[in-house]
């Protein structure tokens, strides 16, 4: 293109950009391409302009990063959501004691067991009922499952071996007092396996292993209205710590775990404590989340960092929860390293149990699982959801005068021992007393929402573009305009047609010398003169 051509397209372009600088609606451009203005000053208004530019873009760009990192927002609800809407929780107890000594002598006199001496079968148990036992120990473990294998005892066998001789709800719970009737509430309680050995779930979801014939009791989800002590579940627990045969702690009594009904039992590793001659108040706050519509509607599952109601499904658990999914993938990756399952997890149909031999490679996977759970399971946390934040407080037990009240008397007659300074030892001793109740009178409710809709967001970056520079919608178009109205569709129009031109050029007919006079003609001019 000639030289002269690119000084008018230049000057032609400094002309636009000088008028949309005078008229825009953006601040501080007029400043910069004023007529007579000292070189300082547009020096000065371009830098304030840039500094607009700077601050605008800046802030815009953490509120995308906001909004696309942190969509959503959870904010609270109701603090006094009521508590009939709250299921009462899922209490686990489960004895440190995990066999009983007198169950285990009856269940060996069985013939098939004729040839184990008690110390193998204990020791036996003992892996069973504690997983962590097993690590490192390969070879143990190999001897001892080759030595079954001799007997033509299986691992179902030795499975229904721990169910026999652990003990039982009846055997654990002496009293059970619920809304402050005593009443027969045992039929509330499920004999269940826990990572923690065979345990007992009171107010626990529906649990069924039909390889294992294994079936909880089927109750509804129970309710309170109220707070306080009087308005929950208290029980007498007997440790029995003559009966001791397996351990698998270094204090007598029982952990227990305050839990929703729909997560699994672990029980190893967040129960409490709950040792004999103690009463244990255990008051809980009640507190539940809901999402929006539009959270599940809008928001993916990695933005809103939890799982919608019915997103997931879960092969071994009616009901979505983290734990159960943890558990679940555990369960998975056992499969697929061991090509088994232990007893206290489901499976797929036809999974064998595991034998001895194979403890130590559930145990890593387990602890593989449990130490990077990240790495091996993507289990969010469901957006809907209840859980329990306890409060506990403890005393000593039996206090002076139990021994006049009518639980004393009760529990005397119940369990044949004597009502005197003997019976009172006994409770000293082995009894263990625990109250769980809502500590308020109602709950919390929180709303897990949008945290900033397609309107917020616009409106946000608009009152920062319009903070920095002054822009907005009107300045956008004004920019439109000019680039493309009153420069590009001009300019564009031009060439359009000069090209036009030069293509009719291009295309008329070539000359015809027939048509032409030739320049030897003589035309012949009469003059008159007058």
């Amino acid at each position: 293109m000639p030289s002269r051509q690119i000084s008018i397209q230049s000057q032609k372009a400094g002309k636009a950009v000088k008028e949309f600088c005078d008229t825009t609606s953006i601040h501080g451009l007029k400043y910069i391409t004023e007529e007579k203005s000292h070189w300082l000053k547009r020096v000065m208004w371009i830098l304030v302009f840039l500094a607009g530019i700077f601050f605008s873009g800046y802030f815009c760009w953490q509120m995308w990063n906001k909004w696309v990192d942190s969509p959503v927002l959870m904010s609270l609800d109701s603090n006094r959501y009521p508590l009939k809407n709250i299921p009462f929780p899922a209490v686990t107890i489960c004895s440190v004691n995990k066999v009983s000594k007198t169950k285990l002598l009856r269940v060996m006199e069985d013939p098939r067991y004729k040839n184990i001496s008690y110390d193998v079968m204990q020791q036996t148990l003992r892996y069973m009922t504690k997983l962590d036992r097993a690590i490192k120990k390969e070879k143990e473990l190999k001897d001892l499952n080759g030595y079954y294998k001799s007997l033509n005892i299986s691992s179902t066998d030795l499975f229904d071996v721990l169910k026999k001789s652990a003990p039982s709800c009846r055997d654990m719970v002496m009293d059970c007092i619920w809304l402050g009737v005593p009443s027969p509430c045992i039929e509330y309680f499920s004999f269940l396996p826990t990572d923690d050995g065979i345990c007992c779930t009171f107010n626990g979801a529906k649990y069924e292993d039909a390889e294992l014939g294994i079936k909880s009791n089927e109750n509804k989800k129970l309710h309170v209205g109220g707070n306080g002590y009087r308005m929950g579940l208290a029980l007498v627990l007997d440790a029995d710590i003559e009966d001791y045969s397996v351990t698998n702690g270094k204090f007598d009594g029982f952990k227990v775990l305050v839990h929703t009904s729909e997560e699994f039992p672990d029980v190893a590793d967040r129960g409490f404590v709950l040792g004999p001659g103690s009463e244990t108040f255990v008051g809980v706050k009640g507190i539940t989340t809901f999402n929006t519509e539009e959270v599940a509607k809008d928001v993916t599952p990695y933005q809103r960092q939890c799982q919608v109601e019915g997103e997931k499904k879960l092969k071994y658990f009616p009901q979505y929860s983290r734990s159960a999914c943890t558990i679940e993938c555990a369960t998975q990756l056992m499969q697929e390293r061991c090509k088994c399952r232990p007893y206290f997890f489901r499976a797929d149909k036809g999974t064998k149990l595991c034998e001895l031999a194979s403890y130590s490679c559930i145990s890593d996977a387990y602890e593989d699982v449990r130490e990077r759970e990240d790495e091996f399971c993507n289990c969010l946390p469901p957006c809907s959801d209840v859980w329990y934040d306890p409060e506990i407080s403890y005393a000593t037990f039996p206090g002076r005068g139990f021994n006049l009240t009518r639980t004393f008397k009760r529990l005397v007659a119940g369990r044949n021992l004597s009502s005197t300074t003997d019976g009172t030892e006994y409770f000293k001793s082995n009894v263990a007393v625990l109250h769980v109740y809502y500590k308020d009178k109602t709950g919390v409710r929180y709303k897990t929402d949008i945290r900033f809709g397609v309107e917020d967001f616009i409106s946000a970056m608009g009152g920062l573009l319009g903070l920095g520079l002054g822009l907005s919608f009107i300045s956008v178009f004004e920019l439109f305009y000019f680039l493309c109205l009153r420069w590009v569709f001009p300019s564009s129009k031009r060439l359009f047609r000069r090209r036009s031109e030069e293509v009719d050029c291009q295309t008329l007919p070539p000359s015809n010398k027939n048509n032409i006079w030739s320049s030897t003609t003589t035309i012949g001019t009469t003059v008159s003169v007058s």
